[in-house]
C-alpha cells in the first residue's frame, strides 16, 4: 500500500479500516483512482450500522462506484 497524506486524509490498509469500522470510528471509502477531498468532495464516510457489515458497506460501494474509470477497488482513508 502507498503511503499518501491528502488534503487532510490519511489512506489507511483494509484491515486498519475494518478494524475502526468495527470500533464505530468513521472511514472514508474513495475509489483508488479518485483523490478524497477533491473539487467534487469524492468519497463516502461509512460508519458502523447494526444490521451491515464492513463487506456488505465494501461490495455496496464498490459496485456502484467503482469501474475502469475510477478504479475497480476501493482505498481508506481517515481524517487526520
Amino acid at each position: 500500500m502507498r503511503n499518501i497524506t491528502i488534503k487532510g486524509y490519511k489512506r489507511v490498509s483494509k484491515r486498519t479500516a475494518k478494524r475502526l469500522y468495527e470500533t464505530g470510528q468513521p472511514v472514508l471509502f474513495c475509489p483508488v483512482k479518485l483523490i478524497p477531498g477533491g473539487m467534487w468532495d469524492i468519497g463516502c464516510i461509512i460508519t458502523k450500522k447494526e444490521d451491515r457489515t464492513f463487506e456488505q458497506e465494501l461490495n455496496a460501494f464498490e459496485y456502484y462506484n467503482c469501474s475502469s474509470s475510477t478504479g475497480y477497488y476501493t482505498a481508506f482513508y481517515i481524517k487526520e
